[in-house]
């Protein structure tokens, strides 16, 4: 819905945040819709002549309301001499756009605004890319935290009556319970329901391993086989985990240490027994950098480490004093020999 999106790009523009990137799409909207030009202009001129911070958001939502004539865009007006009416959700979340950006809370805040006037059976997208991890508010009150090079679909509202979302990748969860709506996430190869817990987990579509491991509440756990038939429901209690091996149709259940599972919220990376291979993954995520091997001996390496807030070289300098290897890294990647 490019109207939202126009609100957004407004709010980046105005608080200063907005990219070269964004600013050129806003110009873009702008241009395939010159109806958009009035209200961009009308909000320039209202931030340009606010000289006094907004510190009571009651007092600045009426200023603001009065300067917008409340029920009309001004000069929207029919061939008749009818001044067009504006819905209230599209009013309201104009105002709040030009609200956010005067208190200086910026565009984050704003989608969570704009988040409850959006069409709530559509999904919205958060993707993040090699190297980036960030931090999702449910409608519902519920926190995804979203790891590196992983994806969330949700519905911008959460109706009906399941809470249900899409994940590709890993992330952790901390749901609000609700026992009439049941939270369900929609993995490739299978699906997660809690009723209002903590857990992460790890879903990669390119990986053989989906894991769920619990820090508080219970979690159901239900892996689709290769028949796309689902398999039997499992159930995951604190520091516990289940483990499902695709090319197997294996389903296990094993001892976690919670914190450990979820330590790459907190910047930390830990590695108990490994393959570097497997490690090799994980770094790669985490740094964004490609990581290559020249001999297959070395990626079967087994190794344990626990880092926070260390470069991906001090890593590999690590890790290269416990097991005998080396490394080699240029601009395009970072090649391990034996």
């Amino acid at each position: 819905m490019y109207d939202n999106r126009f609100l957004l790009l407004m709010t980046r523009k105005l608080s200063g945040e907005g990219t070269p990137e964004e600013l050129e799409e806003l110009n873009g909207l702008l241009s395939a819709h010159p109806s958009l030009q009035e209200e961009a202009d009308l909000y320039t001129r209202y931030w340009e002549q606010q000289q006094e911070p907004y510190a009571d958001t009651e007092p600045a939502l009426q200023k603001v309301l009065r300067q917008i004539d409340s029920d009309a865009v001004p000069g929207a007006v029919s061939p008749v001499g009818i001044v067009t009416r504006m819905p209230l959700w599209k009013k309201i979340s104009r105002v709040a756009a030009i609200l956010v950006v005067a208190a200086g809370v910026g565009a984050g805040a704003y989608q969570l605004v704009a988040r409850q006037y959006e069409d709530p059976t559509s999904l919205v997208q958060k993707q993040n890319s090699k190297g980036v991890k960030s931090t999702i508010v449910l409608s519902d009150g519920s926190k995804v935290w979203l790891n590196a090079d992983s994806k969330v679909q949700y519905p911008a509202l959460f109706t009906g009556n399941s809470r249900e979302i899409y994940l590709n990748g890993e992330a952790f969860f901390d749901i609000v319970r609700n026992p009439a709506k049941p939270f369900i996430i929609h993995l490739s190869n299978g699906t997660v329901r809690v009723l209002g817990t903590s857990f992460n987990i790890k879903a990669y579509d390119n990986q053989p391993v989906v894991e769920t491991s619990v820090a508080t509440g219970k979690v159901a756990f239900i892996p689709r086989l290769k028949n796309n038939r689902p398999g039997d429901t499992v159930f995951v209690v604190p520091n516990n985990k289940v483990v499902y091996r695709l090319n197997l149709e294996e389903v296990t259940t094993a001892a976690t240490v919670s914190a450990d599972d979820k330590a790459w919220t907190e910047g930390k990376l830990i590695f108990r027994s490994q393959s570097f291979e497997e490690i090799a993954i994980e770094l790669e995520r985490n740094f964004g950098k490609r990581i290559v091997f020249d001999n297959d001996t070395v990626k079967q390496y087994r190794l344990t480490g626990s880092f926070q807030n260390n470069t991906l070289v001090e890593i590999l300098e690590y890790l290269s004093i416990t097991k005998t290897f080396s490394y080699s890294v240029s601009d395009e990647a970072i090649v391990i020999s034996r």
